[in-house]
């Protein structure tokens, strides 16, 4: 009825021999916990393993577009559900920033005393006698040699401002930020941003209506310019990161029809 013999009891493992399997299964498994899942996973490297592999550079990288990723889908369901987005708080004025305000204060009121008795006296138009003066004889001027009136030349006009707004940031190695235009559908907005120090990674994107839009992405790049012209309202904008080993500087630049630019992240 069987194609195979049970086993002999004196083939089948002991208790010990299971418990001490079970150990080093359990020490395994918690090993590759600490340095390889939590590393490449969260970001967290406890015995510095990962750092040395690069896991933990990959688990950072995981948990900040994982927060990136909460954040688009936080303001597309605000921006879809009509709720104003919160504007950027003032910043406060430091106390060094209020003591020069008040130097200022102090050296303009000291300036507008004094400027009164520096001011040479007004003499009377009577006061003054006239000083009589030769008359200076004018050779006459022949018709054929008069000057002809100097034509002024017509000022060029001067040209709009192209761009409405202009941030600059530094992104040290790793480091990632969004910039998003809050558009409506079908508005045109150009723009243009510049690398100083190294090059960076981009990604042009937009949400709203309940719908992610991919424009384009860029690896590696100093530059760039263009127009972005979304087809649903909502944000629409570029996700900037750094992935060299230098701090890079970056000045971006838009214009056109918007309604703000907002820093997400």
């Amino acid at each position: 009825m069987y194609n195979t013999d049970f086993p002999a009891n004196a083939d089948l493992p002991s208790a010990g021999r299971l418990v001490r399997s079970t150990v080093i299964a359990g020490a395994s498994a918690l090993a590759i916990l600490v340095t390889v899942v939590l590393p490449s996973e969260y970001g967290i490297d406890p015995t510095g393993f990962g750092r040395l592999t690069g896991l933990t550079t990959m688990g950072q990288i995981k948990m900040q577009l994982a927060e990136e990723a909460a954040a688009d889908e936080a303001l597309s369901a605000a921006v879809a559900a009509g709720t104003a987005i919160p504007s950027p708080a003032p910043l406060a004025a430091s106390p060094d920033t209020q003591q020069l305000a008040a130097r200022v204060d102090a050296l303009e009121s000291l300036v507008l005393e004094l400027q009164p008795a520096q001011l040479p006296p007004v003499v009377a138009a009577s006061e003054t006698a006239p000083v009589p003066t030769a008359p200076v004889p004018v050779a006459p001027v022949p018709m054929q040699q008069a000057a002809a009136p100097a034509t002024l030349p017509t000022p060029a006009p001067v040209a709009a401002p192209q761009w409405r707004d202009e941030v600059t940031f530094t992104l040290t190695p790793m480091e990632g930020t969004e910039y998003k235009l809050v558009m409506q559908a079908g508005a045109v907005a150009t723009y243009e941003f510049v690398v100083d120090g190294g090059v960076i990674n981009f990604d042009a994107h937009g949400e709203g209506e309940g719908q992610s839009l991919t424009y384009e992405e860029g690896r590696g790049v100093a530059s760039d310019a263009g127009e972005m012209v979304p087809p649903v309202s909502g944000t629409h904008g570029w996700f900037f990161r750094n992935r060299g080993t230098e701090d890079v500087v970056v000045t971006l630049r838009t214009g056109g029809d918007y309604q703000e630019l907002r820093k997400l992240i």
